[in-house]
């Protein structure tokens, strides 16, 4: 089922019964997390916010799976290696598009999207269905670039 409007906050528990799935404490706090989170979060970081919220890692481990399954959730191959997962968009159809600064790591969402049209072109051309991409570029954020700018420890 597709989440209503982007405009709006999705109302998570209404959310998780459309999709058949039960509105638990930490199932709630996580959709809310996913709901409001502008980028891609690996399992670790999901969990590291969820702590208040009593979700232990295999809880975080198997409800994002369940979203996967149930296509709600996307999983995104993330530049640096790293497998995170985000909501699908509001509209059902995803592929969202990010900046990434090599620097200090800061993630910038990119609402263009030059992909689109090929995307769809392949998708006759080959006979597929159900195309759907994720496009990340990096490069150095102009807060880096300044002179004297520190380098920030690598996240793990």
């Amino acid at each position: 089922m597709a989440l209503p409007a982007a405009t709006q906050s999705l109302d998570a528990a209404s959310w998780l019964r459309q999709n058949g799935l039960r509105a638990t404490r930490g199932r709630l706090a996580i959709v809310r997390l996913l709901d409001t989170t502008s980028v891609p979060l690996t399992l670790a970081e999901i969990h590291e916010k969820m702590r208040g919220a009593g979700c232990d890692f295999a809880t975080v481990f198997r409800f994002i799976a369940i979203l996967e399954e149930k296509n709600l959730v996307e999983r995104v191959a993330w530049i640096d290696g790293t497998t995170r997962h985000e909501i699908r968009s509001r509209d059902g159809h995803h592929h969202h598009h990010y900046l990434i600064c090599r620097t200090c790591h800061k993630v910038e969402p990119i609402e263009e999207c030059v992909v689109e049209h090929f995307e769809d072109q392949i998708a006759k051309k080959r006979g597929y269905a159900g195309i759907s991409h994720s496009l990340q570029l990096s490069g150095v954020c102009p807060d880096c670039q300044k002179p004297g700018a520190k380098t920030p420890k690598k996240r793990s």
